[in-house]
């Protein structure tokens, strides 16, 4: 009966440590696909700020060498 219990302990035990490390796993994958789809979604964004930006920049560079 001792060894039972001793089994089923050990068994309880290398249980939950399987369950720790799938469910960090599972976190870490969870946080790498939310980084990957916020840079997917915020890319555009970013685009277009810095094309109306870099836009503005080149028309006030454009009117400078056409009033020279």
């Amino acid at each position: 009966m001792a060894k039972y219990n001793i089994k089923s302990w050990a068994l309880f035990a290398v249980s939950i440590l399987l369950s720790a490390l799938a469910i960090s796993l599972f976190i870490k994958v969870l946080k790498v696909a939310i980084f990957f789809i916020l840079v997917l979604a915020l890319a555009p964004v970013v685009y277009f700020i810095l094309r109306l930006i870099l836009r503005g920049k080149k028309r006030d560079a454009d009117e400078r060498t056409t009033e020279e």
